[in-house]
């Protein structure tokens, strides 16, 4: 039996005190078990074992009904991990191979099955440091147990961040909501932001043009020192109205021109960081970047405007940080930031609460 994981080599976690605790928050993307051998193998059971200083501190366990349900749903998302899908999700294609996945818990020779997106949160008085994940089963009558061991750890920026816009902004879809962003290996991390009326709404009117938002047009700002690795100037921007979008005509039209990345990101930026790792701007108002590939931006330098462009509701920046310059195959890593208050006023470096309100100087 083969066992495959996404991410594969560790899990980076968020830990944040939680009264006298330390409350660790991560995701295990994917679980692929692949039946490699000549006999039929019967899955039994699955278990997570979450440790803190060699100690158990919570245990997850599938019994049968739950895995039935659990492979039920693989079977059913799995026409979706290929391509663009299996990319933007698991960082790479062809992680299942779709003609081979079963809903059973008897896995044939050359069948596979698995588990997606389980979300732990725990607290303790010591951050968790490791998962184990053990699968029991059955070949030919034999109970046995196969066992891999996957380290979480926390990951620090390799540079000191300033936030990517001035002024005052709500955060949306942050690694906080897990059924957004975070569900996309490269946006784990990623982050929306948008200003508010005066009337603290988002809009007041479902047609509202792009210019009537109060964030649109807003300047945004590299950074950090960086390398123009990518961008893209476009991609017209979506019609009025909240959650519009360009006529799936003339979008397909688009996407066939320019190519997947303007369709879903709208006009981009993509910039390379001291340590590898890169910063991505999205959404942003067409002929506003005004850049030169494989120039050099100085930190804070204007790289564009805050727009509506490519798969965008309204006028606002799609940030995240990466450990490549690939959107669809790099990891999102977490961002922390120098220049940020809360909404008391507070220092924050890392923005921990979706619909936070903050402010950058």
């Amino acid at each position: 039996m083969r066992v495959d994981f996404s991410p594969n080599k560790y899990i980076i976690k968020v830990s944040r005190k939680v009264g006298k605790r330390i409350e660790s928050d991560f995701l295990f993307r994917a679980l692929r078990i692949l039946n490699n051998s000549d006999s039929t193998i019967r899955i039994k059971e699955i278990s997570f074992d979450l440790i803190a200083e060699n100690r158990i501190v919570k245990r997850v366990s599938y019994p049968k009904l739950a895995l039935s349900y659990q492979f039920r749903r693989m079977a059913k998302s799995a026409p979706q991990m290929q391509g663009y899908g299996s990319e933007v999700f698991l960082g790479r294609d062809k992680f299942f191979k779709t003609e081979n996945v079963t809903s059973s818990l008897t896995l044939r020779e050359g069948q596979e099955t698995g588990i997606l997106l389980q979300h732990f949160r725990v607290a303790y008085s010591v951050s968790i440091d490791t998962c184990f994940i053990s699968i029991f089963y059955t070949v030919e009558g034999v109970r046995k147990r196969l066992r891999k061991r996957i380290q979480i750890k926390h990951y620090k920026n390799k540079n000191k961040y300033i936030f990517p816009l001035k002024g005052v902004w709500l955060v949306v879809n942050n690694y906080d909501n897990i059924y957004d962003h975070r569900q996309m290996q490269s946006q784990e991390f990623a982050m929306d932001l948008v200003q508010l009326t005066e009337n603290f709404k988002l809009a007041y009117s479902k047609r509202f043009a792009n210019k009537d938002y109060p964030s649109y047009s807003k300047k945004v700002y590299a950074i950090a020192r960086g390398k123009v690795v990518d961008f893209f100037n476009d991609f017209p921007e979506n019609p009025p109205g909240l959650g519009s979008r360009l006529p799936k005509r003339r979008w397909d039209q688009l996407m066939k021109q320019f190519g997947f990345m303007p369709g879903v990101a709208g006009n981009y930026v993509t910039l390379k960081h001291r340590g590898n790792e890169y910063s991505f701007y999205a959404h942003l108002v067409p002929g506003s970047v005004r850049l030169k590939k494989n120039s050099v931006v100085k930190k804070g330098e204007f790289i564009g405007r805050l727009g509506n462009s490519g798969n965008s509701d309204a006028p606002h920046l799609h940030f995240q940080l990466m450990d490549g310059p690939n959107f669809l195959s790099a990891r999102g890593l977490p961002c922390s930031f120098t220049n940020l208050r809360g909404a008391a006023d507070e220092p924050i470096d890392f923005v921990e609460e979706n619909n936070s309100i903050i402010f950058s100087k």
